[in-house]
């Protein structure tokens, strides 16, 4: 029952935070800390589970993920690389230097980066980061995702290499980068989720792929369960987030992460 219970807070904590600006890697390696679980070997647990939240990305902006398929945008895009809209194009731009950068260094960042200290240092200092541009950021022009061009795409797919450190977030990262280029913050978010899709989609296989053989039919159900988990309330963070933007912008969770870095290194580190 134990390792039930572990499964569902570590479900719960990663479906709540992977699209917040908040962090979901830092705040799991936080509650597997104070659970006292083995941090390495949770490692590639919370790495799977991500699998579920991505798919309630893909249920609620399905109509945008069916676009991207479709054979006709495809041939579109064959003769004439600027078709009106956001296309497949736009997220293969956005997400290569992080898949490359990411495989490249995963062997360091697990080895080292992976830690209470990290952390807290990258909670505070990108939550003091956001506070400043809340206050400093330019007059957004792009309103939706379809006026986003593929400078745009590259450079805010380019700021999700910051997310390689925990703590950092990588919906942080890419809103904050959309936002200084002239995005609005609604439309930030939803690119940011939109670009997520493939990159934790392919962590999460790889990493799938690379310790399968270390969990047991035990183990196979406590992931279950965690994806479940971390898909159902995922939905309920995406749309409980989105609702919150369009009053109090990312301010309130700038002062969060601030909030809960100082906490925990002052009350347990």
């Amino acid at each position: 029952m134990e390792a039930l219970y572990t499964a569902v807070i570590l479900g719960i904590v990663e479906g709540l935070t992977e699209f917040l600006p908040i962090s979901s890697t830092g705040h799991l390696i936080i509650a597997s800390d104070l659970l006292h679980l083995d941090q390495e070997k949770y490692a590639s647990f919370n790495i799977i589970i991500q699998l579920g939240a991505i798919l309630a990305v893909v249920f609620l902006y399905h109509t945008r993920f069916q676009d991207f398929l479709n054979p006709r945008k495809w041939k579109e895009l064959k003769t004439n690389l600027h078709v009106r809209g956001l296309n497949a194009l736009h997220i293969i731009v956005a997400i290569l230097p992080t898949l490359a950068i990411g495989y490249l260094s995963r062997k360091f960042i697990k080895s080292h980066l992976f830690n209470p200290y990290v952390v807290v240092g990258s909670l505070v200092v990108v939550g003091i980061i956001m506070l400043i541009v809340e206050k400093l950021k330019p007059q957004p022009v792009i309103k939706t995702v379809d006026d986003i061009s593929y400078v745009d795409a590259f450079i805010i797919g380019l700021s999700q290499v910051f997310a390689l450190i925990p703590g950092v977030s990588r919906s942080g990262a890419t809103m904050l980068t959309a936002m200084i280029r002239k995005v609005d913050v609604k439309t930030a978010a939803d690119f940011s989720f939109l670009i997520s899709v493939p990159v934790i989609t392919i962590a999460t296989v790889y990493e799938f792929l690379k310790s399968y053989s270390a969990f047991n039919a035990g183990d196979a159900f406590q992931l279950a369960v965690g994806f479940i988990v971390s898909f159902i309330v995922a939905i309920a963070a995406i749309k409980g987030f989105l609702a919150v933007l369009k009053k109090l912008s990312l301010a309130p969770f700038a002062l969060y992460r601030i909030a809960v870095g100082l906490a925990y290194y002052f009350f347990r580190l």
